[in-house]
């Protein structure tokens, strides 16, 4: 079923209130480089602080993979963070926080996934090809990688954890301790930041223990009175989370 979070639309009201080269990335089920041939279909939404960019960039299995990029309108190398949405959701799903952030200083990027992959790897390229992409910015910071994802986006985000050793700061909301994910969260080398709703009616109680329990060291767990749907304080607590970590105003 669709898992969308309910607050992108709130990203209007956040933007009011407030590229360089390219290079090819790497694909890592093919042996040669693929170009990632951005599309810049210019400026969705502005403030004097932010602007919005609608954009899409070649992702796994020659599919195009359409994003918005947020980018701070203040000079010098900014951290970069990286949003993916849950199941049945589109890019437009987390740009609030996206927006949030991107306020306080960091390029942000939230990408629409396919909502028919059998499998991660479709999932897993296509979030590495959008770092790829931030990576490539002369404006980002590559010591300063954060990712957040939601639902099936959290589960790709835990994947991600063990086996991309840019990310710096990884939020992992609400996210089923299902094989895969488990077994690549326990090598991770990022801080992780882990929230949960003690009501939630889609990820059984049990998986969102077995994912966290699976992390290693000591991260931070935060479970909140809600569903699957998580809420507005939640995500507030991950924008707050992805700022200290990456060393934002």
């Amino acid at each position: 079923g669709v898992t969308r979070s309910p607050f992108w639309c709130s990203a209007v009201l956040a933007l009011a209130a407030c590229g360089g080269a390219v290079h090819a990335a790497h694909d890592p089920v093919s042996s040669a480089p693929r170009p990632l041939a951005p599309h810049d279909d210019g400026v969705v939404m502005s403030s004097a602080i932010v602007a919005v960019h609608a954009l899409s960039f070649a992702g796994a299995n020659g599919a195009r993979v359409n994003a918005f990029l947020t980018v701070p309108r203040a000079r010098g190398r900014h951290p970069a963070v990286l949003f993916l949405h849950g199941s049945g959701g589109t890019r437009e799903d987390l740009l609030l926080p996206a927006a949030q952030l991107a306020i306080r200083g960091a390029v942000t990027m939230t990408i629409s996934q396919p909502n028919d992959a059998e499998t991660f790897r479709p999932l897993v390229v296509n979030a590495r090809r959008a770092l790829d992409l931030l990576a490539a910015r002369p404006d980002v910071d590559r010591r300063r990688f954060g990712l957040v994802g939601y639902s099936l986006g959290a589960q790709t985000a835990a994947i991600l954890a063990g086996d991309e050793l840019r990310l710096k700061a990884v939020a992992i909301v609400a996210g089923r301790g299902s094989e895969a994910p488990r077994y690549w969260i326990a090598r991770s080398h990022a801080d992780l930041y882990f929230q949960a709703g003690r009501h939630d009616e889609v990820v059984p109680h049990r998986q969102l223990l077995a994912l966290i329990a699976a992390a290693p060291g000591h991260p931070r767990v935060d479970w909140y009175d809600t569903g699957h749907g998580m809420s507005r304080r939640s995500f507030d607590d991950v924008v707050q989370w992805e700022t200290s970590e990456l060393r934002l105003r």
